[in-house]
C-alpha cells in the first residue's frame, strides 16, 4: 500500500489494489456478510488494453474486460483474499454466461443474497454482446457467504411469465434488462426492491434507448426463496435525453416511498444538457412519477455529467447523502468525471442540500484533463462509521487518444476514507 494523503476536508487517499503496469482494476459492490462481525464480500474487475485486428486488416487498441472475481476479508477490510473463481465473457460460447452482479445483506433476518447476471455472445450485436439477452439470477447464503443455494431466476410471479417472458416487456434474446445488486434497497415490511435497466438487442439497426424498471422480492413463507413482482416502466424521452435513462440508484423515503435517480445523456447536437432524471414512488416501486430533473433545496438543478452516482445512509448521523461527480455547470456529455462530490439528501424534500456539497477528489494539478473519478463502490466501515470509495484512477497520466500501447492504460486503485461526522 502507498502511504496516505489527505485530498480533502477529512478525507484520505491510499492505493488499495496496485495495478500490475498492464491492468487497471475496479473493486465495488463491498457488503458485510451478517448483521455482526468484520467479514466482507467485493467484486473486482481488471480491465485490459490489447491489440484488435479488425476485418479490414487494420489493428487497433481496444479495452476489454478480461476477469471479474470476489474477494473476501475476515477483518474489517484490512487484508483480503481471493474468492471463487475468475470469470471471463467468452465471446465463442454460445451457452448462456453467469457473470457476477453484486451483493444485498437482509439485514432483518440476516441473510445475504448474492446476485448474477445472465447473459450470451452475439458476434453481431455490439459488443459481441446480446444486450437482449440479459437477464437477472440470485442465490441465498445463511451462513455469511460459507455456502450459497443454486441460482434462480427472478421472473414475475404474474401467470402470464417464465423464464423467456420474465417481467413486462422482458422476452428473452430481443429486449433484457441488467440489475445492479449493489443498488437494491431494504423496505420496511422485509421486501427488497432491485432496479433494472432494461436493455434491447444491438445489431446495428438501432440506437441507444434506456429504460428503467423495478421488482419488488418478497420472502416466500418458507423463507426458501424471493417471489418477485414488477412495476411500471420509467421512461425519458428523447426530448429529454439522447438514449433514455439507465443505472437507477434508489433510496428509501420512508415506509413505502422510494426516491429513484437516473444516468442520462445529454447531447450537443441536441442542444440536450446531460443530469439525472428522478422520480418518485408511493407504492414501494410499483408505479413512478413523471421523471423530473435533480434539484438542490433552492430549486436549482444538480448538474453532472452523464455517470454513475450512489447513495449512502450513515448509521453516525442518521442522515442520506449523495454522491457523484456533481458539477458547478452542465455539461452535454460523460465528461468531466471530477470532482467528486458528497452531499446531503433531505428525503422530506426531496432534494440537496447546497450547502452540504463536500469535495472527497478534484483534478490533481499533474493529471490529463480526461481524468476519470468515477464507477466507485462504496461501503459504511463497521467499525469506524466513515464512509469508503473504491474507484480505479483510470487516465491518470493520458487520454484515451494518446495510447499507444497496452501499459499506457494501467490503473492503480485508490481508497477514499471519508470522515462523517456524528
Amino acid at each position: 500500500m502507498s502511504t496516505s494523503e489527505s485530498v480533502g476536508a477529512d478525507v484520505i487517499k491510499r492505493t488499495y489494489i496496485k495495478s500490475d503496469g498492464l491492468h487497471a482494476f475496479y473493486a465495488g459492490g463491498q457488503t458485510y456478510a451478517g448483521v455482526t462481525g468484520e467479514k466482507i464480500f467485493e467484486t473486482v474487475t481488471s480491465e485490459v488494453l490489447h491489440w484488435v485486428t479488425h476485418d479490414n486488416g487494420n489493428t487497433t487498441l481496444d479495452a476489454c474486460y478480461d476477469g471479474t472475481w470476489f474477494r473476501v476479508s475476515e477483518d474489517n477490510g484490512s487484508h483480503w483474499t481471493d474468492w471463487g473463481d475468475r470469470v471471463r465473457f467468452d465471446t465463442e460460447s454460445a451457452e448462456e454466461q453467469m457473470m457476477p452482479a453484486g451483493f444485498s445483506l437482509d439485514e432483518k433476518n440476516d441473510i445475504l443474497l448474492r446476485f448474477f447476471r445472465g447473459q450470451k455472445a452475439d458476434r453481431s450485436c455490439y459488443g459481441y454482446i446480446n444486450q437482449g439477452a440479459y437477464r437477472g439470477f440470485y442465490s441465498i447464503s445463511r451462513d455469511r457467504g460459507e455456502t450459497w443455494s443454486d441460482p434462480v431466476q427472478i421472473v414475475d410471479r404474474g401467470e402470464d411469465y417464465d423464464a423467456v417472458c420474465w417481467g413486462p416487456g422482458f422476452e428473452y434474446g430481443t429486449r433484457g434488462g441488467i440489475l445492479n445488486g449493489d443498488h437494491c434497497v431494504w423496505m420496511e415490511d422485509g421486501s427488497v426492491v432491485a432496479p433494472f435497466t432494461e436493455y434491447e438487442r444491438l445489431d446495428g439497426s438501432k440506437p441507444w434507448f434506456f429504460r428503467v424498471i423495478c421488482a419488488r422480492g418478497y420472502w416466500k413463507e418458507d423463507m426458501s426463496g424471493l417471489d418477485w413482482v414488477f412495476g411500471s416502466v420509467i421512461e425519458v424521452g428523447l426530448d429529454k435525453a439522447t438514449s433514455g435513462c439507465c443505472e437507477p440508484t434508489i433510496t428509501v423515503l420512508g415506509g413505502n416511498r422510494l426516491f429513484l435517480t437516473t444516468r442520462c445523456q445529454g447531447g450537443e447536437k441536441e442542444g440536450l444538457y446531460s443530469t439525472r432524471y428522478s422520480a418518485v414512488s408511493e407504492d414501494g416501486g410499483m408505479t413512478w412519477t413523471a421523471p423530473e430533473p435533480m434539484l438542490y433545496d433552492d430549486g436549482t438543478t444538480v448538474w453532472t455529467p452523464a455517470s454513475v452516482s450512489a447513495f449512502y445512509e450513515s448509521s453516525k448521523t442518521g442522515k442520506t447523502y449523495w454522491i457523484a461527480n456533481i458539477l458547478d455547470g452542465p455539461v452535454f456529455g460523460q465528461t468531466p468525471r471530477y470532482p467528486l462530490k458528497i452531499a446531503e439528501f433531505d428525503p422530506g424534500n426531496i432534494c440537496i442540500v447546497r450547502n452540504s456539497v463536500r469535495l472527497i477528489q478534484d483534478r490533481p494539478d499533474d493529471a490529463h484533463e480526461l481524468v476519470r473519478y468515477t464507477n466507485f463502490g462504496s461501503y459504511e466501515d463497521r467499525s469506524t462509521g466513515n464512509l469508503i470509495i473504491t474507484l480505479p484512477e483510470q487516465y491518470r497520466r493520458m487520454g484515451w487518444d494518446d495510447m499507444e500501447q497496452p501499459e499506457d492504460f494501467a490503473a492503480d486503485c485508490v481508497q477514499y476514507t471519508v470522515e462523517i461526522e456524528g
